[in-house]
């Protein structure tokens, strides 16, 4: 089967016999390994990295505090030894989560059904948390544990792309809405309260428009308002000004969305859209958002807010927010310059931040982000007379344009295919190698990709050359759809 002697097989079958690791300390659980061996040898076999796919399962069976249900279910069911096989050696970054936390094996291998409120149980635990860090712990746990379950089934073509995108970004509003008011309940209590004080979260971004890929950022700004008359916070060892006070409470949201833990981080967050970027407060006055977006912002920062919605904070605060939001959006602006805006500064992005190769699939030329700027530029440009282009996900958008004649409906639903397709193999190369330059990826990934982009345009993709002539019509409709509607990048 191409296994050394002395890899992985020699390990596993000299450290299960004896019964070494936990898992085959019953003489049951080694009769069902050894009936399972030539079955599961055969299954990793298979794998474009045999030896290392079938060292994750010795790291996994290690884990393992007993190994007689995990082995009967595999023994019972020879289709989920497969699959099993298959994320452990395609997919390096769900291995390590099942190494990890081999009790994510429970709902994979029997297939329990994703649920409907993803962390529909984390704001209880988070209540009978006896400290934050005990409801952070859950937090990374639920949201790791969640996440995986997502990227299985769209890894396997058990969901596509727009679901997962859906999926993960409840996922992630879930924790968000689920922390904040633990981060604040425990600032409070060093600090106080101030009057009439309150913190809403705003998503943009992957996030915002509802579209997240596998380890997408979370791009938020964070808006605060109190009573005019507020002073110091009360009620605190400490008291704080209003304007310090909720520097530091977004200080302590964001440490708790990204602080490392058993389960690793729950998410990297990612706060250069909030105004003035790195250089402006943490935090910011919802006075202050609102005045900066009515007269200072740039056209690609209104084009991030087009993206922009409320997923936590006080109901009144985020309806002001939600306002605000649509205000800033449909103030009457210059179309061409927004336009040449768009097209200049992607025209820069290239010369700065160039793709990496043709399939580097978010920055090449026609790639994901050509065609968020031209659903992102259109609707800035054109939201102030039809406000109903202010859709927020991009496909969305695209369709709202097609159906207000900005754009011929045939091309609204080229652009709708190519930023489904960009998503979806964007999303795989993540799960899998990661980043794909030269030449064909692994076996079993390419096969993933082809299925995966076969289901999208309707026909078979027989090699990788046939996978290669999707992507660069894909490409080159949109970007001849940037040219036609935003200009030339240069």
């Amino acid at each position: 089967m191409g296994f050394g002697a002395r890899g992985p097989v020699g390990a596993l079958l000299g450290g299960c016999h004896p019964g070494r690791p936990r898992a085959t300390r019953s003489g049951r659980a080694r009769e069902l390994l050894t009936e399972l061996m030539p079955a599961l040898l055969a299954a990793f076999a298979r794998q474009r990295e045999p030896e290392a796919a079938l060292a994750r399962f010795d790291s996994l069976l290690n884990r393992l505090s007993a190994g007689v249900n995990f082995l009967s279910t595999l023994h019972r069911n020879p289709k989920l030894l497969d699959r099993m096989a298959g994320l452990l050696g395609a997919a390096p970054q769900l291995a390590d989560h099942l190494a990890r936390r081999p009790v994510a094996l429970e709902g994979l291998l029997t297939g329990a059904a994703i649920e409907a409120q993803p962390l529909a149980s984390l704001p209880a635990l988070v209540r009978e948390a006896r400290d934050l860090d005990e409801a952070l712990e859950a937090a990374r746990r639920l949201v790791t544990e969640r996440n995986f379950e997502v990227d299985a089934a769209l890894l396997e073509g058990a969901m596509d792309a727009d679901a997962a995108g859906l999926r993960r970004s409840a996922i992630a509003d879930a924790a968000i809405s689920a922390l904040l008011p633990a981060v604040q309940a425990d600032f409070a209590r060093r600090f106080g309260k101030v009057a009439d004080g309150g913190l809403a979260v705003i998503a943009l971004g992957k996030l915002g428009g509802r579209e997240m890929l596998p380890a997408s950022d979370l791009d938020l700004i964070l808006v605060y308002d109190h009573a005019e008359d507020a002073g110091g916070s009360e009620g605190g060892a400490r008291s704080l000004a209003p304007s310090e006070y909720f520097i530091r409470l977004a200080q302590q949201v964001v440490a708790a969305l990204t602080a490392p833990g058993a389960e690793g981080r729950a998410y990297e967050v990612d706060m250069r859209l909030r105004p003035s970027g790195n250089k402006g407060p943490l935090a910011v006055r919802l006075s202050a958002f609102a005045r900066y977006h009515a007269e200072e912002a740039w056209t690609w920062e209104r084009m991030a807010l087009s993206r922009a919605r409320s997923v936590a904070g006080p109901a009144a605060l985020c309806r002001r927010v939600t306002e605000v939001l649509r205000e800033a959006l449909t103030t009457p602006r210059d179309v061409a310059k927004v336009l040449e805006d768009a097209r200049s500064m992607r025209a820069r992005m290239l010369r700065e931040l160039p793709g990496d190769g043709p399939w580097d699939l978010k920055a090449r030329p026609g790639g994901l982000v050509e065609v968020e700027f031209i659903a992102q530029a259109l609707s800035v440009a054109h939201a102030p007379t039809d406000a109903r282009l202010l859709r927020g996900t991009t496909r969305e958008v695209l369709a709202a344009l097609g159906r207000a004649g900005l754009l011929e409906e045939r091309e609204a639903a080229t652009l709708i295919q190519a930023e489904r397709l960009w998503r979806t193999l964007l999303a795989l190369l993540r799960l899998t190698v990661g980043k794909l330059r030269d030449g064909a990826p692994p076996a079993p990934v390419e096969e993933a990709l082809r299925r995966s982009a076969a289901m999208l345009v309707h026909h078979d993709l027989p090699d990788f050359a046939a996978l290669t002539r999707v992507v660069e019509d894909h490409a080159g409709a949109v970007r001849a759809s940037f040219e036609r509607r935003i200009g030339a990048p240069g």
